[in-house]
């Protein structure tokens, strides 16, 4: 759906990154939608760090203790669904970073961000004032992407990055749908398992077996929203797990649905897993969650001629 003016258009709209990119972000999502009431969403857990940079002052509340930031809040890694409200107009763009890109742009380890949301201004400061008001005065969405890649080329290229032993850790559990061993991945980079798994939850955020656990969750959702999904019993075997209640158990504990009603009409969970969707050399299924968009959201369609002639011929004398 293209842009238009109109403040009552709902939209969501994503890129790929400067290709330079692809090992620090994920993708992009410029977004606008309404709530006329109040309500109650759900963020999955998450394998990556999310950034949401509000372009208007969003009316959004955590619930039951939820660790959202009213506004423009950078989301850790995290092994529970976060639960809020919105009301009104939401206007942005959300940037999905690997591991690696969050710890070269925030410049600290991500255990620190982990489980909880940190406000954008208070881990970039004047750069982050800056990048708003830049996207702020944007002509569309397309010239934010561009604006994006070349901040984020001028902050991310040059920095210090992950150890390479823990970048690739992440990457194939990521890439595996959790299907890696941590003891093969151990071996693989050099360390004890103890030791692997130690600087791992530090740099990266979660526990090796947590990312494992979330990337097995996420390829079954990928599988399970795309063409010709399989049955649930044979959905479970496909993804290593033990059986359907072992499936049903681990979506409660991330999605905080079963997966019958993650994909029922209405469903009021939003997914990031672009991490996935880039790492893994997959034909894209054309959904709504490989666009970035709500499962549950629909393109809007345009009047139909007869209405449109209508409009046009006014009212009756």
């Amino acid at each position: 759906m293209e842009e238009t003016p109109s403040s009552d258009d709902e939209f969501w709209k994503s890129r790929s990154p400067d290709r330079r990119l692809a090992r620090w972000v994920s993708f992009y999502l410029a977004f606008q939608r309404i709530a006329p009431a109040p309500e109650t969403r759900t963020v999955a857990a998450l394998n990556s760090v999310v950034v949401v940079i509000d372009l208007d002052t969003p009316v959004r509340h955590p619930v039951a203790g939820s660790p959202l930031e009213k506004a423009s809040p950078v989301v850790g890694l995290s092994t529970k669904p976060m639960v809020y409200t919105r009301a009104g107009r939401e206007r942005g763009v959300i940037i999905e970073l690997t591991p690696l890109g969050a710890r070269a742009l925030f410049g600290l380890p991500l255990r620190e961000i982990g489980q909880t949301s940190v406000g954008l201004d208070d881990l970039l400061g004047a750069r982050a004032r800056f990048l708003w008001e830049e996207l702020q005065e944007a002509r569309d969405s397309n010239h934010r992407f561009r604006i994006l890649d070349r901040r984020l080329s001028s902050w991310l290229l040059d920095e210090p990055e992950l150890p390479n032993s823990l970048d690739r850790s992440w990457c194939n559990l990521t890439i595996s749908g959790g299907a890696v061993k941590i003891d093969d991945l151990a071996e693989r980079a050099g360390l004890s398992r103890q030791h692997l798994a130690t600087r791992f939850h530090r740099e990266i955020g979660l526990p090796p077996k947590a990312v494992g656990r979330i990337a097995r969750c996420h390829y079954a959702i990928r599988l399970l929203t795309g063409t010709n999904p399989p049955s649930l019993p044979a959905l479970a075997a496909q993804c290593g797990y033990t059986d359907q209640a072992h499936l049903n158990r681990d979506f409660r504990l991330l999605v905080g649905s079963t997966p019958t009603a993650l994909r029922s009409p209405g469903t009021t969970t939003d997914l990031h897993i672009g991490s996935l969707i880039s790492l893994r050399p997959t034909p894209p299924t054309g959904t709504n969650l490989e666009a970035g968009r709500p499962l549950s959201w629909s393109e809007p369609q345009p009047p139909s001629r007869s209405t449109s002639r209508s409009a046009a011929a006014g009212p009756p004398d």
